[in-house]
Protein backbone atom coordinates (compact mmCIF):
# COMPACT_ATOMS: atom_id res chain seq x y z
CA UNK A 1 0.00 0.00 0.00
CA UNK A 2 2.78 2.35 0.94
CA UNK A 3 4.42 1.58 -2.39
CA UNK A 4 1.03 2.84 -4.33
CA UNK A 5 1.44 6.07 -2.25
CA UNK A 6 4.76 6.63 -3.85
CA UNK A 7 3.96 5.51 -7.22
CA UNK A 8 1.87 8.25 -7.21
CA UNK A 9 3.32 10.80 -5.66
CA UNK A 10 4.66 13.43 -8.60
CA UNK A 11 8.37 13.44 -9.12
CA UNK A 12 8.59 16.79 -7.65
CA UNK A 13 8.11 15.32 -4.12
CA UNK A 14 9.48 12.00 -4.67
CA UNK A 15 12.81 13.75 -3.64
CA UNK A 16 12.21 14.73 -0.19
CA UNK A 17 11.20 10.96 0.52
CA UNK A 18 14.55 10.02 -1.01
CA UNK A 19 16.29 12.31 1.47
CA UNK A 20 14.43 11.30 4.49
CA UNK A 21 15.16 7.53 3.30
CA UNK A 22 18.89 8.44 3.40
CA UNK A 23 18.64 10.22 7.13
CA UNK A 24 17.34 6.93 7.84
CA UNK A 25 19.84 5.15 6.58
CA UNK A 26 22.28 7.20 7.71
CA UNK A 27 20.69 6.73 11.62
CA UNK A 28 20.73 2.57 11.13
CA UNK A 29 24.39 2.56 10.29
CA UNK A 30 25.36 4.81 13.08
CA UNK A 31 23.59 2.35 15.34
CA UNK A 32 24.86 -0.02 13.85
CA UNK A 33 28.94 0.79 13.50
CA UNK A 34 28.63 2.37 16.94
CA UNK A 35 27.41 -0.20 18.22
CA UNK A 36 24.85 0.62 20.15
CA UNK A 37 22.44 -1.78 18.29
CA UNK A 38 19.24 -1.76 21.51
CA UNK A 39 18.65 -5.22 23.29
CA UNK A 40 15.22 -4.97 22.73
CA UNK A 41 16.25 -4.56 19.07
CA UNK A 42 19.04 -7.54 19.08
CA UNK A 43 16.34 -9.95 21.09
CA UNK A 44 13.81 -9.70 18.19
CA UNK A 45 16.21 -10.25 15.41
CA UNK A 46 17.60 -13.50 17.86
CA UNK A 47 13.78 -14.74 17.97
CA UNK A 48 13.63 -14.70 14.06
CA UNK A 49 17.38 -16.66 14.30
CA UNK A 50 16.08 -19.14 16.66
CA UNK A 51 13.23 -20.21 13.95
CA UNK A 52 15.39 -21.00 11.37
CA UNK A 53 19.46 -21.47 12.70
CA UNK A 54 18.88 -22.73 16.14
CA UNK A 55 19.92 -26.31 17.22
CA UNK A 56 16.13 -26.67 17.35
CA UNK A 57 14.84 -25.00 14.61
CA UNK A 58 11.03 -24.75 14.61
CA UNK A 59 8.59 -21.41 13.86
CA UNK A 60 7.42 -21.41 17.77
CA UNK A 61 10.69 -20.81 18.43
CA UNK A 62 9.86 -16.64 17.73
CA UNK A 63 8.27 -16.92 21.28
CA UNK A 64 4.94 -15.90 22.84
CA UNK A 65 6.47 -13.37 25.32
CA UNK A 66 6.63 -10.37 22.68
CA UNK A 67 4.72 -9.81 19.66
CA UNK A 68 5.70 -11.62 16.25
CA UNK A 69 5.96 -9.15 13.86
CA UNK A 70 9.10 -7.31 14.13
CA UNK A 71 10.92 -10.49 13.89
CA UNK A 72 8.83 -12.15 11.27
CA UNK A 73 9.30 -9.40 9.01
CA UNK A 74 12.88 -10.07 9.17
CA UNK A 75 12.43 -14.11 8.88
CA UNK A 76 13.06 -13.56 4.49
CA UNK A 77 16.15 -12.12 4.73
CA UNK A 78 17.66 -13.66 7.54
CA UNK A 79 19.59 -16.76 5.18
CA UNK A 80 21.76 -13.22 4.20
CA UNK A 81 23.43 -13.51 7.10
CA UNK A 82 25.19 -16.32 6.23
CA UNK A 83 27.12 -14.56 3.47
CA UNK A 84 27.20 -11.18 5.38
CA UNK A 85 27.76 -12.51 8.78
CA UNK A 86 27.07 -8.75 10.04
CA UNK A 87 23.59 -8.23 8.77
CA UNK A 88 22.75 -10.96 11.97
CA UNK A 89 25.31 -11.21 14.14
CA UNK A 90 26.02 -7.20 14.84
CA UNK A 91 22.42 -6.45 14.17
CA UNK A 92 22.65 -4.37 10.64
CA UNK A 93 19.87 -6.12 8.78
CA UNK A 94 17.10 -5.03 11.80
CA UNK A 95 18.18 -1.51 11.46
CA UNK A 96 18.06 -1.40 7.86
CA UNK A 97 14.55 -2.89 7.90
CA UNK A 98 13.47 -0.04 10.79
CA UNK A 99 14.85 2.54 8.08
CA UNK A 100 12.95 1.13 5.40
CA UNK A 101 9.59 0.86 7.48
CA UNK A 102 9.89 4.60 8.68
CA UNK A 103 10.44 5.80 5.56
CA UNK A 104 7.28 4.33 3.88
CA UNK A 105 5.84 5.42 7.31
CA UNK A 106 6.03 9.03 6.24
CA UNK A 107 5.08 8.26 2.48
CA UNK A 108 2.06 7.52 4.16
CA UNK A 109 1.58 10.26 6.45
CA UNK A 110 2.35 12.76 3.55
CA UNK A 111 -0.75 10.77 1.60
CA UNK A 112 -2.97 11.01 4.98
CA UNK A 113 -2.13 14.93 4.67
CA UNK A 114 -3.12 14.73 0.58
CA UNK A 115 -6.46 13.00 1.39
CA UNK A 116 -7.18 15.91 4.01
CA UNK A 117 -7.16 18.51 1.61
CA UNK A 118 -3.96 20.08 3.34
CA UNK A 119 -2.27 22.67 0.66
CA UNK A 120 0.94 21.42 -1.00
CA UNK A 121 3.22 23.45 0.46
CA UNK A 122 1.85 23.32 4.13
CA UNK A 123 1.75 19.24 3.39
CA UNK A 124 5.66 19.02 2.44
CA UNK A 125 6.47 21.42 5.75
CA UNK A 126 3.76 19.39 8.03
CA UNK A 127 5.80 15.69 5.93
CA UNK A 128 9.12 17.40 7.31
CA UNK A 129 8.39 18.22 10.80
CA UNK A 130 6.90 14.89 11.33
CA UNK A 131 10.05 13.12 9.35
CA UNK A 132 12.70 14.72 10.84
CA UNK A 133 10.86 14.84 14.05
CA UNK A 134 13.96 13.90 16.38
CA UNK A 135 12.40 11.02 17.89
CA UNK A 136 11.39 9.56 14.75
CA UNK A 137 14.72 10.00 13.38
CA UNK A 138 15.95 8.20 16.23
CA UNK A 139 13.81 5.24 16.08
CA UNK A 140 13.71 5.16 12.08
CA UNK A 141 17.36 3.63 12.48
CA UNK A 142 17.60 1.70 16.32
CA UNK A 143 15.40 -1.99 14.90
CA UNK A 144 13.05 -1.14 17.74
CA UNK A 145 9.61 -1.97 17.10
CA UNK A 146 8.26 1.43 16.47
CA UNK A 147 9.01 1.76 13.25
CA UNK A 148 6.32 -0.62 12.06
CA UNK A 149 4.31 -0.01 14.63
CA UNK A 150 3.67 3.61 13.07
CA UNK A 151 3.10 2.01 10.16
CA UNK A 152 0.96 -0.27 10.25
CA UNK A 153 -1.02 2.62 12.57
CA UNK A 154 -0.74 5.13 9.96
CA UNK A 155 -2.14 2.73 6.82
CA UNK A 156 -4.90 2.01 9.30
CA UNK A 157 -5.43 6.02 9.44
CA UNK A 158 -5.41 6.26 5.96
CA UNK A 159 -8.00 3.81 5.18
CA UNK A 160 -10.07 5.42 7.70
CA UNK A 161 -9.78 8.73 6.08
CA UNK A 162 -10.69 7.78 2.98
CA UNK A 163 -13.68 5.58 4.25
CA UNK A 164 -15.04 8.59 6.30
CA UNK A 165 -14.72 10.74 3.05
CA UNK A 166 -16.92 8.11 0.55
CA UNK A 167 -18.21 5.70 2.78
CA UNK A 168 -17.50 2.62 0.93
CA UNK A 169 -17.36 -0.72 3.03
CA UNK A 170 -14.57 -2.33 1.11
CA UNK A 171 -12.52 0.66 2.81
CA UNK A 172 -12.70 -1.41 5.93
CA UNK A 173 -11.12 -4.06 5.04
CA UNK A 174 -7.68 -2.42 5.01
CA UNK A 175 -8.48 -0.43 8.46
CA UNK A 176 -8.79 -3.88 9.84
CA UNK A 177 -6.02 -5.36 8.66
CA UNK A 178 -4.01 -2.61 9.70
CA UNK A 179 -5.36 -2.32 12.79
CA UNK A 180 -4.83 -6.42 12.93
CA UNK A 181 -0.93 -6.09 12.15
CA UNK A 182 -0.37 -3.71 14.53
CA UNK A 183 -0.81 -5.46 17.42
CA UNK A 184 1.29 -8.06 15.76
CA UNK A 185 4.17 -5.54 16.48
CA UNK A 186 2.45 -3.99 19.94
CA UNK A 187 0.21 -4.70 22.29
CA UNK A 188 -1.00 -1.02 22.45
CA UNK A 189 -2.54 -2.06 19.47
CA UNK A 190 -5.61 -3.00 21.50
CA UNK A 191 -6.62 0.29 21.92
CA UNK A 192 -7.76 0.88 18.71
CA UNK A 193 -8.60 -2.80 18.15
CA UNK A 194 -11.47 -1.81 20.90
CA UNK A 195 -12.05 2.09 19.36
CA UNK A 196 -12.30 1.95 15.48
CA UNK A 197 -15.22 -0.32 15.90
CA UNK A 198 -16.92 2.21 17.86
CA UNK A 199 -16.05 4.78 15.69
CA UNK A 200 -17.14 2.84 12.50
CA UNK A 201 -20.46 2.17 14.24
CA UNK A 202 -21.48 5.65 15.26
CA UNK A 203 -20.54 7.34 12.13
CA UNK A 204 -22.52 4.51 10.00
CA UNK A 205 -25.87 4.93 12.79
CA UNK A 206 -25.37 8.77 12.42
CA UNK A 207 -25.17 8.78 8.34
CA UNK A 208 -27.51 5.71 6.96
CA UNK A 209 -31.15 6.98 6.08
CA UNK A 210 -34.04 4.54 6.41
CA UNK A 211 -35.41 3.81 9.81
CA UNK A 212 -33.46 2.26 13.35
CA UNK A 213 -33.52 -1.22 13.01
CA UNK A 214 -31.78 -0.64 9.23
CA UNK A 215 -29.38 1.74 10.46
CA UNK A 216 -28.74 -0.78 13.40
CA UNK A 217 -27.69 -3.72 11.58
CA UNK A 218 -25.63 -1.58 8.85
CA UNK A 219 -23.74 0.02 11.83
CA UNK A 220 -23.03 -3.44 12.89
CA UNK A 221 -21.86 -4.84 9.72
CA UNK A 222 -19.56 -1.96 8.98
CA UNK A 223 -18.05 -2.66 12.69
CA UNK A 224 -17.51 -6.35 12.32
CA UNK A 225 -15.89 -5.30 9.27
CA UNK A 226 -13.30 -3.04 10.74
CA UNK A 227 -12.83 -4.68 14.11
CA UNK A 228 -12.88 -8.58 13.23
CA UNK A 229 -9.09 -8.74 11.57
CA UNK A 230 -8.19 -7.25 14.70
CA UNK A 231 -10.06 -9.53 17.25
CA UNK A 232 -8.63 -12.26 15.67
CA UNK A 233 -5.53 -11.05 15.59
CA UNK A 234 -5.83 -10.71 19.41
CA UNK A 235 -7.49 -14.48 20.07
CA UNK A 236 -5.67 -16.20 17.38
CA UNK A 237 -2.08 -14.94 19.21
CA UNK A 238 -3.72 -15.77 22.78
CA UNK A 239 -4.64 -18.80 21.51
CA UNK A 240 -1.11 -20.11 19.89
CA UNK A 241 0.29 -18.99 23.05
CA UNK A 242 -1.71 -21.02 25.14
CA UNK A 243 -1.45 -23.83 23.05
CA UNK A 244 2.21 -24.25 22.95
CA UNK A 245 3.48 -22.56 25.84
CA UNK A 246 0.42 -22.96 27.86
CA UNK A 247 -0.22 -18.93 28.63
CA UNK A 248 -2.90 -17.28 26.94
CA UNK A 249 -0.65 -13.69 27.30
CA UNK A 250 2.59 -14.64 27.73
CA UNK A 251 3.67 -10.84 28.36
CA UNK A 252 1.73 -10.56 31.57
CA UNK A 253 2.22 -14.17 32.87
CA UNK A 254 5.87 -15.21 31.98
CA UNK A 255 8.67 -14.36 34.39
CA UNK A 256 10.19 -13.14 31.28
CA UNK A 257 7.23 -10.63 30.26
CA UNK A 258 6.72 -7.05 30.95
CA UNK A 259 4.32 -7.06 34.02
CA UNK A 260 7.44 -9.64 35.54
CA UNK A 261 10.01 -6.98 34.69
CA UNK A 262 7.91 -4.03 35.60
CA UNK A 263 7.58 -5.39 38.77
CA UNK A 264 10.94 -6.55 39.42
CA UNK A 265 12.02 -2.27 38.78
CA UNK A 266 8.97 -1.28 40.84
CA UNK A 267 11.16 0.60 42.94
CA UNK A 268 13.90 2.01 40.41
CA UNK A 269 11.06 2.88 38.51
CA UNK A 270 9.37 4.95 41.33
CA UNK A 271 12.04 6.83 42.16
CA UNK A 272 12.86 8.53 38.59
CA UNK A 273 9.11 8.74 37.77
CA UNK A 274 7.40 9.04 40.83
CA UNK A 275 5.79 6.37 43.31
CA UNK A 276 1.93 7.95 43.44
CA UNK A 277 -0.58 8.95 40.83
CA UNK A 278 0.29 12.87 41.13
CA UNK A 279 4.15 12.31 40.40
CA UNK A 280 3.48 10.03 37.14
CA UNK A 281 0.89 12.21 36.09
CA UNK A 282 3.57 15.34 36.09
CA UNK A 283 5.95 13.02 34.62
CA UNK A 284 4.28 11.43 31.66
CA UNK A 285 3.15 15.32 30.89
CA UNK A 286 6.31 16.05 30.95
CA UNK A 287 7.40 13.59 28.40
CA UNK A 288 4.43 13.72 25.84
CA UNK A 289 4.81 18.13 26.15
CA UNK A 290 8.37 17.71 25.73
CA UNK A 291 7.70 15.80 22.38
CA UNK A 292 4.73 17.84 21.03
CA UNK A 293 4.38 20.85 23.44
CA UNK A 294 1.19 22.57 21.53
CA UNK A 295 -0.44 19.36 21.30
CA UNK A 296 -3.07 20.07 23.42
CA UNK A 297 -4.18 23.36 21.49
CA UNK A 298 -3.77 21.91 18.38
CA UNK A 299 -6.25 19.36 18.96
CA UNK A 300 -8.48 20.91 20.95
CA UNK A 301 -8.28 23.59 17.73
CA UNK A 302 -8.56 20.83 14.95
CA UNK A 303 -11.75 19.35 16.43
CA UNK A 304 -13.37 22.62 16.88
CA UNK A 305 -12.69 23.28 13.09
CA UNK A 306 -13.73 19.73 11.30
CA UNK A 307 -17.13 20.16 14.04
CA UNK A 308 -17.81 23.19 12.44
CA UNK A 309 -16.88 22.28 9.00
CA UNK A 310 -18.83 18.49 9.90
CA UNK A 311 -15.47 17.23 8.57
CA UNK A 312 -15.27 13.82 10.00
CA UNK A 313 -11.76 12.86 8.68
CA UNK A 314 -10.33 14.33 11.52
CA UNK A 315 -11.52 11.30 14.03
CA UNK A 316 -9.26 8.65 12.00
CA UNK A 317 -5.77 10.22 13.47
CA UNK A 318 -7.65 11.26 16.43
CA UNK A 319 -9.43 7.24 17.15
CA UNK A 320 -6.70 5.10 16.13
CA UNK A 321 -3.64 7.66 17.02
CA UNK A 322 -5.49 8.73 20.48
CA UNK A 323 -6.13 5.51 21.30
CA UNK A 324 -2.75 4.26 21.83
CA UNK A 325 -1.54 7.60 23.10
CA UNK A 326 -4.22 7.28 25.88
CA UNK A 327 -3.77 3.32 26.25
CA UNK A 328 -0.24 4.16 27.27
CA UNK A 329 -1.00 6.91 29.30
CA UNK A 330 -3.53 4.96 30.98
CA UNK A 331 -0.59 1.39 31.64
CA UNK A 332 1.79 4.14 32.52
CA UNK A 333 -0.42 5.74 35.48
CA UNK A 334 -1.51 2.41 36.41
CA UNK A 335 1.86 1.28 37.47
CA UNK A 336 1.68 -1.35 34.81
CA UNK A 337 4.34 0.31 32.40
CA UNK A 338 8.71 1.68 32.84
CA UNK A 339 7.04 5.10 31.65
CA UNK A 340 9.68 5.10 28.50
CA UNK A 341 9.93 8.41 26.42
CA UNK A 342 9.05 6.08 23.30
CA UNK A 343 5.61 5.24 24.56
CA UNK A 344 4.56 8.82 24.01
CA UNK A 345 5.95 8.41 20.29
CA UNK A 346 2.03 8.65 18.43
CA UNK A 347 1.54 12.14 19.68
CA UNK A 348 4.09 12.64 17.25
CA UNK A 349 1.99 12.08 14.14
CA UNK A 350 -1.23 12.62 15.73
CA UNK A 351 0.03 16.41 16.19
CA UNK A 352 1.07 16.81 12.89
CA UNK A 353 -1.71 15.09 11.45
CA UNK A 354 -4.51 17.57 13.62
CA UNK A 355 -2.32 20.68 12.60
CA UNK A 356 -3.12 19.41 9.39
CA UNK A 357 -6.56 19.32 9.28
CA UNK A 358 -6.86 22.55 11.28
CA UNK A 359 -5.16 24.12 7.85
CA UNK A 360 -7.38 22.08 5.60
CA UNK A 361 -10.53 23.08 7.67
CA UNK A 362 -9.06 27.28 8.23
CA UNK A 363 -7.33 27.61 5.32
CA UNK A 364 -6.02 31.72 6.40
CA UNK A 365 -2.70 32.52 6.70
CA UNK A 366 -2.78 33.19 9.93
CA UNK A 367 -3.97 29.66 11.08
CA UNK A 368 -1.18 28.34 8.45
CA UNK A 369 1.29 30.05 10.33
CA UNK A 370 0.00 28.97 13.60
CA UNK A 371 -0.46 25.48 12.77
CA UNK A 372 2.79 24.73 11.24
CA UNK A 373 4.70 27.05 13.88
CA UNK A 374 2.64 24.63 16.53
CA UNK A 375 4.31 21.42 15.07
CA UNK A 376 7.87 22.72 14.10
CA UNK A 377 8.44 24.20 17.73
CA UNK A 378 8.04 19.96 18.68
CA UNK A 379 11.93 19.68 17.14
CA UNK A 380 13.82 22.19 19.20
CA UNK A 381 11.45 20.72 21.92
CA UNK A 382 12.17 16.92 21.80
CA UNK A 383 16.08 18.07 21.45
CA UNK A 384 15.98 19.40 24.97
CA UNK A 385 13.74 16.54 26.20
CA UNK A 386 16.55 14.06 24.44
CA UNK A 387 19.04 15.70 26.62
CA UNK A 388 17.52 15.22 30.10
CA UNK A 389 18.09 11.29 31.39
CA UNK A 390 15.64 10.94 33.35
CA UNK A 391 12.52 11.69 30.81
CA UNK A 392 14.46 10.31 27.94
CA UNK A 393 15.75 6.82 30.02
CA UNK A 394 16.00 4.70 27.22
CA UNK A 395 17.22 7.18 24.73
CA UNK A 396 20.26 8.39 26.82
CA UNK A 397 21.85 5.21 26.93
CA UNK A 398 22.45 5.97 22.90
CA UNK A 399 23.15 9.38 23.00
CA UNK A 400 24.99 10.28 25.86
CA UNK A 401 28.48 9.47 26.15
CA UNK A 402 27.87 7.82 29.28
CA UNK A 403 25.32 5.88 27.99
CA UNK A 404 26.75 4.85 25.16
CA UNK A 405 30.00 3.88 26.81
CA UNK A 406 27.70 1.56 28.98
CA UNK A 407 25.63 -0.14 26.06
CA UNK A 408 28.53 -0.77 23.58
CA UNK A 409 30.51 -2.20 26.42
CA UNK A 410 27.56 -5.14 26.82
CA UNK A 411 27.29 -5.47 22.99
CA UNK A 412 31.56 -5.88 23.34
CA UNK A 413 31.25 -8.24 25.99
CA UNK A 414 28.56 -10.54 24.50
CA UNK A 415 30.89 -10.41 20.88
CA UNK A 416 33.83 -11.54 23.14
CA UNK A 417 32.18 -14.50 25.22
CA UNK A 418 30.55 -15.65 21.85
CA UNK A 419 34.47 -15.49 20.45
CA UNK A 420 35.61 -17.51 23.57
CA UNK A 421 32.79 -19.77 23.75
CA UNK A 422 33.37 -20.28 19.73
CA UNK A 423 37.57 -21.01 20.34
CA UNK A 424 36.74 -23.93 22.65
CA UNK A 425 35.16 -26.06 19.69
CA UNK A 426 32.33 -27.37 21.63
CA UNK A 427 30.04 -30.29 20.41
CA UNK A 428 26.48 -29.53 19.57
CA UNK A 429 24.28 -28.72 22.56
CA UNK A 430 27.14 -28.33 25.29
CA UNK A 431 26.87 -25.00 26.47
CA UNK A 432 22.83 -24.26 28.54
CA UNK A 433 22.29 -20.83 28.82
CA UNK A 434 19.03 -18.58 28.96
CA UNK A 435 18.29 -17.13 26.02
CA UNK A 436 16.14 -14.38 26.95
CA UNK A 437 19.71 -12.71 28.76
CA UNK A 438 21.93 -14.44 26.11
CA UNK A 439 20.33 -13.74 22.77
CA UNK A 440 23.38 -11.21 22.07
CA UNK A 441 25.83 -13.95 22.58
CA UNK A 442 24.13 -16.70 20.37
CA UNK A 443 23.41 -14.13 17.54
CA UNK A 444 27.21 -13.37 18.15
CA UNK A 445 28.50 -16.54 17.66
CA UNK A 446 29.90 -18.48 14.48
CA UNK A 447 28.52 -21.58 16.15
CA UNK A 448 25.11 -21.23 17.50
CA UNK A 449 23.89 -25.00 17.80
CA UNK A 450 26.87 -24.88 20.29
CA UNK A 451 23.86 -23.85 22.63
CA UNK A 452 20.84 -24.91 24.52
CA UNK A 453 18.74 -22.42 24.72
CA UNK A 454 14.84 -21.21 26.24
CA UNK A 455 13.28 -21.82 22.89
CA UNK A 456 14.66 -25.66 22.39
CA UNK A 457 11.74 -27.78 23.35
CA UNK A 458 14.53 -29.49 25.46
CA UNK A 459 15.50 -26.79 27.20
CA UNK A 460 13.22 -27.68 30.85
CA UNK A 461 14.91 -31.46 30.42
CA UNK A 462 18.17 -29.89 29.79
CA UNK A 463 17.84 -27.46 32.90
CA UNK A 464 17.34 -30.34 35.31
CA UNK A 465 19.22 -32.44 34.18
CA UNK A 466 22.55 -31.00 32.74
CA UNK A 467 24.75 -33.88 32.66
CA UNK A 468 22.12 -36.43 31.26
CA UNK A 469 21.95 -34.43 28.22
CA UNK A 470 25.27 -33.98 26.97
CA UNK A 471 25.47 -30.30 28.49
CA UNK A 472 28.80 -29.37 29.70
CA UNK A 473 28.95 -26.07 30.34
CA UNK A 474 26.57 -23.71 32.25
CA UNK A 475 26.55 -19.96 30.43
CA UNK A 476 25.27 -17.84 33.53
CA UNK A 477 23.61 -13.97 33.21
CA UNK A 478 24.99 -12.19 36.59
CA UNK A 479 21.71 -9.91 36.65
CA UNK A 480 19.38 -12.15 35.23
CA UNK A 481 16.48 -11.69 37.35
CA UNK A 482 14.57 -15.08 35.75
CA UNK A 483 17.70 -16.62 34.34
CA UNK A 484 16.23 -20.08 34.34
CA UNK A 485 20.23 -21.55 34.30
CA UNK A 486 21.00 -19.24 36.97
CA UNK A 487 18.54 -19.96 39.16
CA UNK A 488 19.17 -23.85 38.80
CA UNK A 489 22.89 -23.92 39.28
CA UNK A 490 22.27 -21.85 42.47
CA UNK A 491 19.82 -24.02 43.85
CA UNK A 492 21.60 -27.23 43.59
CA UNK A 493 25.38 -26.02 42.45
CA UNK A 494 26.53 -29.82 42.81
CA UNK A 495 29.91 -30.55 43.54
CA UNK A 496 33.09 -29.19 42.91
CA UNK A 497 31.03 -25.98 41.58
CA UNK A 498 32.94 -23.29 40.15
CA UNK A 499 33.07 -20.63 37.30
CA UNK A 500 35.96 -21.49 34.76
CA UNK A 501 35.52 -18.28 32.88
CA UNK A 502 34.06 -14.71 33.83
CA UNK A 503 33.59 -11.47 31.60
CA UNK A 504 33.77 -8.54 32.93
CA UNK A 505 32.28 -4.54 31.10
CA UNK A 506 34.69 -2.18 30.98
CA UNK A 507 33.84 -0.58 34.50
CA UNK A 508 34.31 -3.97 36.05
CA UNK A 509 31.09 -5.66 36.58
CA UNK A 510 30.24 -9.04 36.07
CA UNK A 511 28.43 -9.96 33.32
CA UNK A 512 28.65 -13.34 32.51
CA UNK A 513 30.27 -16.77 33.90
CA UNK A 514 30.81 -20.04 32.57
CA UNK A 515 30.58 -23.36 35.02
CA UNK A 516 31.18 -26.25 33.85
CA UNK A 517 28.68 -29.35 34.54
CA UNK A 518 30.31 -31.74 37.35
Amino acid sequence: MSVDVLTRTPAALKKPFVFYAVVYLAMALWFWHSDLVPGDSASRAANAWYTLFSRDPHLAAIGFVWNPLPSLILLPFLPLGLVFPALTQQGLLVVLVSAALMTATVAVLHDVLRRSDVPRVARLVLTGAFALHPMIVIYSGNGMSEAGFLLCLMLAVRALVIWLADGRAEQLVPVGLAIGLAYGARYEALAPVAAVPVLVFLTTFRRTTGDRPRRLALARTDAVIAGLPGVLAVVLWALAGKLIVGQWFATFSSEYGNSAQVSANATGIGSVTGDDLAGRIGYGLQQMLGLAPLFVLVLVAALTAAWRRRDPRVLAAFTVLGSVLAFDALAFLSGTSFGWLRFHITVVPLTVLLAGHLIATRPRRAVVTAALAAVLIAIPSTVVTLGRPTLAREESEWLTTEGAARTRSLTLVNRQVAADLDAMELPEGAVLTDAAYAFGIVLASDRPRQFVITPDRDFAAAVADPAGHGVRYLLLSARGAADAVRLRATRDPGPGFAPALSWYDTQGGLQWTLVPVR
